[in-house]
């Protein structure tokens, strides 16, 4: 399985026009989709999606965003991951070893990085620049290069 980890900076790109990384963030959109790509995210990213939108866009963004993300789960368009507890104790020895090194890391991202890990998902649909402290076998898709968001096609 091609899968890739869609984390919350692709979920507020696509979801506001007016966001820097919105255009890059509907190419790569395209693209995993037109390549067969599986999309792979978590109850944490969607917590914390579901949060910020409420927050930058109000109560009607996150309906309209909770009724697209039903709809992708139904056909099974979207694989939603549960960060159960060993999960989630594999994130804070990871965010234990990070947070010393990488300014500003949450630990929402380190959930991601302990199941990317745990189902060897190699590529990450996000401009974070935290998943590239995670380590060689995981990868951001987007990258900001003298303020111009780049998309990296992954490899399978």
């Amino acid at each position: 399985m091609r899968a890739c980890f869609i984390d919350t900076w692709a979920y507020l790109a696509l979801a506001n026009r007016r966001d820097a990384g919105h255009e890059i963030a509907i190419e790569v959109d395209r693209f995993l989709a037109e390549e067969g790509w599986t999309a792979v995210t978590s109850d944490w990213v969607l917590d914390e999606t579901v949060t910020q939108l409420h927050l930058l866009a109000g109560a009607r963004v996150v309906t309209r965003f909770l009724d697209d993300l039903d709809a992708q789960l139904q056909v099974k368009q979207l694989l939603l991951l549960n960060v159960s507890t060993p999960r989630f104790d594999a994130a804070i020895k990871q965010f234990r070893a990070l947070a010393p090194k990488v300014p500003r890391l949450s630990l929402t991202d380190c959930t991601s990085f302990a199941l990317m890990t745990e189902l060897e998902v190699r590529w990450a649909f996000t401009a974070d620049r935290h998943f590239y402290a995670a380590g060689p076998r995981i990868g951001p898709l987007v990258t900001l290069v003298d303020g111009a968001f780049t998309f990296r096609p992954p490899v399978a």
